[in-house]
């Protein structure tokens, strides 16, 4: 009893099914053992199993012609734990299962004793004692032949009522599934399932699910031994009671011991040429047969096992298997590289197809498909820099000569070149896609007049300068400048400006003043990664025009509104927006950015200014008040000179010409 209380519970349908398979298993291996060479033909299983949506009426019966419970049977049969068929993988248990699964169990088995043929009847029952009861012995003819007959009635409440199949399709499902590799194999008997009104034989039946199949499969592994693969084509409906669609059974001792999806590392749904076909595979072999629980029901290893082998012994054989569907997604799957390594050149460490052989078949996830490739990358980085160690490591161990040194930095700065210069390439991307979109977006704003949305100045610069404002506890909000930005458009001074804010109101980088004005970015103490001490700090203000804009309020004349954030922050007082003090004093610099288009209002109120060199901005430097300047940059300017900066590294990247955006 406590034994068999110790026995795991199902929690799924297979599970709850074991007890059966058990069943249907000792009575492969007694007709295999009783036509050793003509099981095929001369083996006969019966089996018949009723079910219902309910599960109340549930009963199951299987008769086969094996060699029955004679003398050794039986007393295998009547012990806990029994040798008899440790070589096939029994140990003992597939009847304690039965006591675990069903109310009521009969057996009825003729078999050849010493005084000639007999049969013996019993129940079997779960109690501590005499689990053997209302036993009869008998003499029959001594044309009878041995057989086995068991009749299983009742669930029990533990698990097996809930899990096990209510629908007749759903037995078959699982069965053929389970038995999969012996229905296949050579020595299978004649098995015939009768499940509500239908009737299935086996392994005529898989003739019609297996349309191509390559068997045993000789792997020679160091870590696992002989393994053998047979490789199967099959109709979906092998697959339909399974989540997935292909799948690689581990069998030990002809059991299905667990069936593993590879469809993430296939890539592949259905396929064929009515797209109704999934692929199988059997694994078998003597490392799988000793690493299997007593139940049969798991493996004794970690399921991370499993998929190290499927990896490294059987996805050559599996690719090749299913070559012509994996070439047709493999077409798929180079465009995805080739979209990938375009926007992300790091990943890109050779050409397409060295790529793709580093991506499982099949993979179409873009961001799976560029984790192996940065996975991949990493590797190679991590080589490389092993090799720069050893060769500095033999130089001062005095082991290397002038030319060994000379010729081992030669390669490994050329692999430094290459990877910098894909990093390079990457970045270089990123520009162009910035540019492309700003120029775009420009001619929307300025020619969409219908939509509200676009007369805002943030449709611009929040695109230059992300951030996130966030409301606290207290019901004020924080500013969190964002991890990069592009404010290298305005000035490639500004490429290393860090702690900005966008877009916000003036109040909400000090607690100290009230405002509803506001810089569209404030940017402060760093710069070019100068950080802000006791000696006249640097800050830069920026404000963005909506381009094609030409009228203005009085009060929004530039020169004033940045004269006005500027005494505000000499008037002191101030915190930025990580809350520490902004020290400023006479002789703080003040660079400040306009970025519009120079039109209307604009046009006069700078008229004054002093022109840049290309004629096409304006620039004030006051006399008097803080020290610094105020630039005029035209949104057509600004975009222009940010192409003429970068059009050397487009060229040389290879990316120049019409924009990413632009439809193919």
């Amino acid at each position: 009893m406590k034994r068999i209380d110790r026995l795991p519970k199902p929690k799924n349908v297979t599970a709850a099914m074991q007890p059966l398979f058990e069943a249907i298993s000792n009575a492969i291996h007694s007709v295999q053992n009783r036509f050793p060479e003509t099981v095929g033909h001369d083996g006969k299983i019966h089996v018949t199993v009723n079910t219902n949506r309910n599960k109340d009426q549930v009963w199951a019966t299987v008769e086969d012609n094996g060699l029955g419970l004679d003398e050794k049977n039986w007393d295998a049969f009547t012990e806990t734990d029994t040798d008899n068929k440790i070589s096939i993988g029994g140990k003992g248990v597939g009847r304690l299962l039965w006591l675990d699964c069903f109310q009521k169990i009969s057996v009825v088995s003729t078999f050849k004793a010493k005084s000639g043929m007999e049969r013996r009847s019993f129940d079997f029952v779960l109690k501590q004692d005499n689990q053997i009861q209302n036993e009869k012995v008998e003499p029959v003819g001594s044309t009878d032949s041995p057989s086995f007959f068991v009749r299983f009635d009742g669930l029990r409440d533990n698990g097996y009522l809930s899990n096990f199949p209510g629908r007749d399709s759903f037995v078959f499902q699982h069965l053929t599934s389970h038995f999969l590799p012996t229905f296949i194999g050579k020595r299978c008997p004649q098995i015939s399932v009768y499940v509500g009104d239908e009737t299935r034989h086996y392994p005529a039946e898989i003739d019609n699910i297996v349309h191509r199949k390559v068997a045993d499969i000789r792997l020679k592994t160091d870590d696992y031994g002989l393994l053998l693969l047979t490789l199967m084509e099959c109709d979906k409906v092998a697959s339909a009671d399974l989540k997935g669609h292909h799948f690689v059974h581990f069998i030990a001792h002809d059991r299905t011991v667990q069936s593993q999806s590879i469809d993430g590392k296939l890539g592949l749904k259905y396929f064929g040429d009515d797209g109704d076909r999934v692929f199988h595979a059997i694994l078998t072999g003597e490392y799988l047969d000793k690493n299997v629980n007593q139940e049969r029901t798991a493996f004794m290893f970690e399921d991370v096992v499993l998929d190290r082998i499927i990896n490294d012994v059987c996805t050559t054989h599996i690719e090749e298997f299913l070559k012509a569907p994996l070439e047709k997604l493999g077409g798929e799957q180079r465009e995805k590289i080739e979209q990938i390594t375009e926007s992300y050149p790091s990943v890109a460490f050779g050409d397409t197809e060295e790529l793709q052989a580093k991506i499982p078949s099949g993979e179409l996830k873009e961001d799976a498909i560029y984790g192996h490739l940065a996975r991949e990358r990493f590797r190679r980085d991590q080589r490389q820099a092993e090799k720069i160690k050893s060769v500095l490591s033999r130089l001062r161990g005095g082991e290397a000569d002038a030319a060994t040194f000379a010729a081992a930095i030669t390669d490994a700065g050329k692999a430094i070149e290459d990877a910098e210069q894909r990093s390079l390439a990457e970045y270089i991307v990123r520009r162009k896609v910035v540019l492309d979109f700003i120029e775009i977006l420009l001619e929307k704003v300025r020619d969409d007049t219908r939509d509200s949305s676009y007369q805002r100045e943030d449709i611009l610069h929040s695109f230059i300068c992300p951030l996130r404002v966030n409301t606290i506890e207290d019901g004020s909000k924080k500013v969190e400048s964002a991890s990069s930005h592009d404010l290298w458009i305005i000035d490639e001074r500004l490429t290393f400006a860090q702690y900005f804010s966008s877009d916000v109101e003036f109040s909400t980088l000090s607690q100290a003043i009230e405002s509803d004005e506001r810089p569209d970015v404030l940017i402060f103490d760093y710069v070019h990664g100068l950080r802000q001490t006791e000696e006249p700090s640097k800050v830069l203000l920026v404000e963005f025009k909506r381009p094609g804009r030409t009228n203005y309020a009085d009060n929004e004349n530039p020169q004033s509104q940045v004269e006005r954030y500027v005494r505000k922050l000499q008037g002191g007082g101030l915190s930025d927006v990580k809350g520490r003090p902004i020290k400023l004093d006479d002789r703080t610099v003040f660079h400040c950015f306009i970025v519009a288009d120079i039109v209307g209002k604009l046009d006069e109120w700078t008229y004054s200014w002093q022109h840049t060199a290309d004629g096409r901005g304006r620039l004030y430097q006051p006399q008097s008040g803080f020290r610094g300047s105020i630039e005029l940059i035209g949104w057509d300017a600004l975009l222009g000179d940010a192409r003429a900066r970068n059009q050397a590294f487009f060229d040389r990247a290879g990316i120049s010409g019409k924009s990413y955006f632009s439809p193919d």
